[in-house]
């Protein structure tokens, strides 16, 4: 388990807007670790976590984005039935919520990292190391 910054994003939700996004971070040689993005109506939230988020974040903002940014978890798992249950019920055990959560895995059957957003960070590291995870 390790801390990242993560960014988030709001483009519009038009053809073409996250791909330019994504194409500048690329250019700029920023590496993507995880993302997950949501269309509402007219806004697509994305948000990115990268192994250079203050490169991605300056990129971003060239491109006349808003950029925000908040300290995730990432966890990694093996891809076996129960690994995000037990993940989930150690925070529930230690009444530590969880306010979104995605996932970034590099192939079917191979480790998988588990991006979460808490409250308090501190927290649930300490409840994740006492359960042995990570």
């Amino acid at each position: 388990m390790r801390t990242f910054k993560e960014l988030t994003v709001v483009t519009p939700n038009k053809p073409g807007k996250l791909a330019q996004a994504l194409g500048e971070v690329s250019k700029a040689k920023v590496n993507l670790i995880a993302i997950d993005s949501s269309s509402g109506y007219d806004l697509n939230m994305v948000w990115l976590v990268a192994n250079d988020p203050s490169k991605a974040r300056r990129t971003l903002e060239k491109l006349g984005y808003n950029v925000t940014e908040t300290t995730v978890l990432g966890i990694s798992i093996s891809d076996q039935p129960g690994q995000l249950a037990r993940i989930v019920a150690v925070f529930s055990k230690s009444r530590v919520n969880i306010d979104y959560m995605y996932a970034s895995a590099v192939a079917y059957d191979q480790p998988a990292m588990v991006i979460v957003h808490v409250p308090d960070v501190d927290m649930a590291e300490k409840a994740l190391r006492k359960a042995k995870i990570n």
